[in-house]
């Protein structure tokens, strides 16, 4: 919906309203129809405006209330404000606007923070002044859609929407966080509060902070684990599965509809799978003149054809945007400078070109279909979580003392399937995502990483007599997917639409589906060999039965244009970030050519290095990768 940006003097220095208009100017593509800049003797607060809903003046921020004690920058949606706006009426709140944005600084100004912000259903980040109080309230939404950074620094607090906005404020410093990068380099992605700049750090999904001139506290108001309730899984198995598809059919139908509140142009993500053709399915329901958008990258498996198809069958117009090698080349910089950290996943690039095809198209709101597999069982790592625990449960020597070194030693002289190989209770995910033990020439960077394994050790214990150890390994690998990967991909969603001015939205992740995904039974979600049962049962009355059932492709990019970027590692910044010797750096290039995976890791952050550390234009390196190819 918007960018925001903003600071706090806490040494009480007058705030400089030119701070802020830098930081705005770093973010305008996140809201480029309006501006609105507010401070007072030590605070500065900006707002850059995607005018979604109430498109007339009285949406403009920062919004302040009547008495003028409050104050508030927003981004996002808030979708339940009308059930807030009635209750606040009835307080005698009176409304100027028909904005959610004017609702959620209401519902903070009469209730506080601690009572209001667990009531928002949406997804938002913003900064509310209370002048009464004197203090601040920074906050995100349960799951990280709408993304937040912060940075304390010389008596200046600096918050906003990206980290770029952040490093336009003066007294915040550009500088690499050599171990955040080395997690990168490992696990190809940044969770929770890390960031690749020392100094800044991102506020944890379903959290606020409220500041003081002396305090900052910090408070967690939605935690998958704190938040799993045991008794409502095993209560939920006993459910009858027609009356559970109905009452979830419902409300998925009804997410749907309050994700399409928009008096600006919406369209849809359709790749052709069962998640985003299903949103489709629901949203055509509610807008006859639908449409919708799927790439087609031409260095992977089409998803044109399928979409199509899926189209056709809804009577939905499907935009497909072809992106061929050069254009991917050139789009890698600009996804890195719009992200700004390296670049997660492959597929960043494809969903920056559908963006800037909706943007040319009038479109400011788009569908998708994140959300589904984290919270019902769909990735096959879930499922290799289930079937290694329960291999183990059928293997002959599991009843053994599998540290006695002389049963172990016994089963290497017998057939493969006998060998000891049992699951780790204190590290019940790690074995099973498809990385070897010997990483070769990662030893370089590898790093210590307790917090992933002590979470996947934390949900099997959260989870203790909720049915047999596979099952339990298979729900707690989703619930800690909520946690690491589907926060990378809704921090891809946000930047790469923003990129364009693009409004992502993700009705799988709504407050009720969320409650029934972390509490929904594993036959719920597995079921017949077949992972996201209770989506694909609801589906099967909107879409044809092999579109529901074919295999998931993700939208899918080739690694192979990757090797185009191998040449900038001569004379670039990843060997000095890392402190390899030149005998290092040689030995990485060998390496980096036999596993793609890494070396879309390593040169990501090369591009990234060049772009923020270097400062190289995204137009430069976009031409040096072409030049690769070309060469």
């Amino acid at each position: 919906m918007c960018g925001i940006a903003g600071f706090w003097n806490l040494d009480k220095k007058p705030a400089d309203t030119a701070a802020v208009e830098a930081m705005l100017d770093q973010i305008i593509h996140r809201g480029p129809d309006d501006r609105g800049i507010w401070s007072n003797k030590s605070v500065g607060l900006g707002h850059q405006r995607l005018s979604i809903l109430d498109l007339s003046d009285r949406g403009h921020q920062p919004f302040i209330t009547a008495d003028k004690q409050g104050i508030i920058v927003y981004n996002g949606e808030v979708y339940n404000y009308p059930e807030l706006r009635s209750q606040l009426e009835q307080e005698g709140v009176i409304f100027t606007s028909t904005t959610d944005t004017e609702v959620v600084l209401y519902a903070l100004h009469q209730w506080g923070a601690e009572k209001a912000i667990p009531l928002f259903n949406g997804m938002f980040s913003f900064a509310y002044l209370d002048q009464r109080k004197n203090q601040l309230v920074l906050a995100r939404d349960r799951l990280g859609i709408k993304p937040l950074y912060v940075a304390k620094t010389n008596q200046t607090l600096v918050f906003g929407s990206e980290i770029k906005a952040l490093l336009a404020h003066p007294n915040v410093p550009c500088m690499p966080d050599r171990h955040a990068l080395t997690l990168h380099a490992i696990l190809y992605r940044l969770e929770g509060e890390m960031t690749p700049f020392e100094g800044i750090e991102s506020l944890r999904p379903g959290s606020y902070w409220i500041i003081t001139d002396d305090n900052i506290s910090k408070v967690d108001y939605f935690d998958v684990l704190r938040d799993l309730d045991v008794e409502r899984i095993i209560r939920f198995n006993g459910q009858d599965p027609q009356h559970l598809i109905a009452k979830f059919a419902s409300i998925f139908s009804d997410s749907v509809r309050i994700h399409m509140a928009s008096d600006a142009p919406l369209a849809t993500m359709c790749s052709g799978g069962v998640d985003s053709s299903l949103i489709t399915a629901v949203a055509k329901d509610f807008r006859s003149d639908l449409v919708a958008y799927v790439a087609d990258v031409k260095t992977a498996v089409s998803e044109g054809d399928i979409a199509k198809r899926v189209g056709r069958h809804l009577d939905v117009p499907i935009h497909q945007v072809d992106v061929d090698l050069e254009a991917l080349l050139r789009l890698w910089p600009e996804a890195a400078w719009y992200g700004d950290q390296p670049n997660t996943h492959p597929n960043d690039m494809a969903m920056l070109a559908v963006s800037r095809a909706c943007q040319r198209d009038g479109i400011k709101v788009v569908l998708t279909g994140e959300g589904s597999d984290e919270l019902f069982g769909g990735y096959s790592w879930q499922a290799d979580v289930l079937h290694k625990w329960r291999g183990w449960r059928n293997h002959p020597f599991a009843h053994l003392n599998m540290n006695n070194k002389w049963i172990r030693r016994i089963s290497t002289l017998m057939p493969s399937r006998f060998h000891l190989n049992p699951p780790d209770m204190d590290d019940p995910f790690s074995r099973y995502l498809g990385r070897k033990d010997d990483v070769g020439g990662l030893r370089l960077l590898f790093p210590l990483d307790p917090n992933r394994q002590l979470r996947g050790k934390e949900f099997m214990q959260r989870l203790e007599g909720v049915g047999s150890l596979e099952e339990r390994a298979f729900l707690a690998r989703g619930l800690d997917d909520m946690h690491g990967h589907l926060e990378s991909l809704l921090k891809r969603n946000d930047r790469m639409g923003m990129a364009a001015s693009i409004e992502t939205r993700t009705p799988f992740i709504e407050n009720r589906i969320i409650d029934m995904g972390m509490h929904a039974s594993f036959n719920a979600k597995y079921h017949d060999g077949q992972g996201k049962w209770i989506v694909k049962k609801i589906s099967e009355k909107r879409l044809p039965h092999d579109i529901i059932y074919q295999p998931k492709l993700g939208f899918p990019t080739s690694l192979d244009f990757v090797k185009y970027a191998l040449p900038l590692l001569k004379g670039g910044m990843v060997p000095d970030l890392f402190r390899w010797s030149s005998r290092q750096t040689l030995s990485m290039t060998e390496f980096l050519q036999q596993d793609p995976v890494t070396m879309w890791n390593i040169m990501s952050i090369e591009i990234w290095a060049r772009l923020f550390l270097r400062g190289e234009s995204t137009e430069h390196l976009g031409e040096q990768l072409v030049q690769n190819l070309y060469s």
